[in-house]
């Protein structure tokens, strides 16, 4: 029975790739990058907590830029990894989080992963994972699916405290 789903599934997928291959020829080839970036350093008083915290971070992940057959830009997503370490008061906490956001042609954006994963020594501290959908480059929410505290306000500040 299994072996019956596969192949069906594989001739499903040969079947839309004949329909959709016509406009597919016609669409230009993606630009694809990848990037990297660290820091390290404190956060002063006031800015994230109470009280200065230290952090040393690391963001790197690729992209493709997609364009029409007239060169015209599409969309371009973008597969994001942040590595971090977040300490204050003696206390340490590690975030991880993995996202891809599409910024599309008429300035709309989708953040979709888990945007934020930060852990503790006891555990989950704060996550924020699911979709977000803004309405232009500014970051205005359009629409939210999934639990996004860190995005509504709340903070991990506590764990350090």
């Amino acid at each position: 029975m299994r072996g019956f789903k596969v192949f069906g599934a594989l001739l499903a997928g040969v079947a839309t790739s004949l329909v959709l291959l016509p406009s597919i020829a016609n669409a230009a080839v993606p630009e694809r990058g990848t990037f990297s970036d660290s820091a390290q350093g404190t956060d002063p008083a006031g800015t994230t907590c109470a009280f200065p915290v230290q952090f040393a971070q690391v963001e790197y992940g690729f992209y493709e830029v997609f364009f029409d057959a007239q060169g015209n830009f599409v969309r371009v997503q973008i597969h994001t990894n942040y590595d971090a370490t977040i300490s204050a008061n003696g206390h340490v906490l590690n975030e991880r989080d993995t996202f891809t956001r599409t910024i599309f042609a008429d300035g709309t954006m989708r953040d979709v992963g888990l945007t934020v994963h930060i852990l503790g020594p006891s555990g989950l501290v704060i996550r924020d994972a699911g979709q977000i959908v803004y309405s232009d480059t500014d970051e205005t929410l359009s629409y939210v699916r999934g639990p996004h505290p860190q995005l509504f306000g709340v903070s991990f500040c506590g764990a350090l405290a």
